[in-house]
């Protein structure tokens, strides 16, 4: 694959744990699940302030990285939407290894939750390092921190 027809400047992909989180919060209604994707899909897009798609829409990327995970290039995508009656959604990302670009750098998608407090919690947090260590384990055969 030569990345023909690939748009933005990464490509997203999502672990199957978060397929399962987004099926619980959707209860199951795929519609409402590609409404979380598409906005999962704009971090193609990242880190530019106003990108736009390809028709020429701007595109609203509200995102930060995660302050308690340090170093660790976990950011989380705030989805302002409400979608299958949830509000306040968070997608948790990890941005690759950028060394590794086949076609494009990868973002993984480690989870998606609706987050009922401004902090998150411990265990929340060691749920992200943790997936984060499964993506390094798993894709970049590289020393794991």
């Amino acid at each position: 694959m030569n990345g023909e027809g690939l748009t933005g400047d990464y490509r997203v992909r999502l672990l199957g744990l978060g397929f399962n989180e987004i099926r619980k919060l959707c209860h199951g209604k795929v519609r409402d699940g590609m409404k979380i994707r598409r906005h999962l899909l704009k971090l193609r897009y990242w880190p530019q302030a106003r990108p736009e798609d390809d028709g020429g829409q701007v595109l609203d990327i509200d995102w930060c990285w995660i302050k308690s995970l340090p170093s660790l290039d976990i950011g989380e995508l705030r989805i302002h939407d409400t979608i299958a009656g949830n509000d306040n959604l968070r997608g948790i990302f990890f941005v690759g290894d950028p060394a590794v670009v086949e076609p494009l750098p990868m973002i993984w998608i480690l989870a998606v939750m609706q987050k009922k407090r401004d902090d998150f919690t411990t265990h929340q947090l060691a749920v992200f390092r943790a997936r984060r260590l499964l993506v390094k384990e798993r894709f970049y055969d590289r020393d794991v921190m």
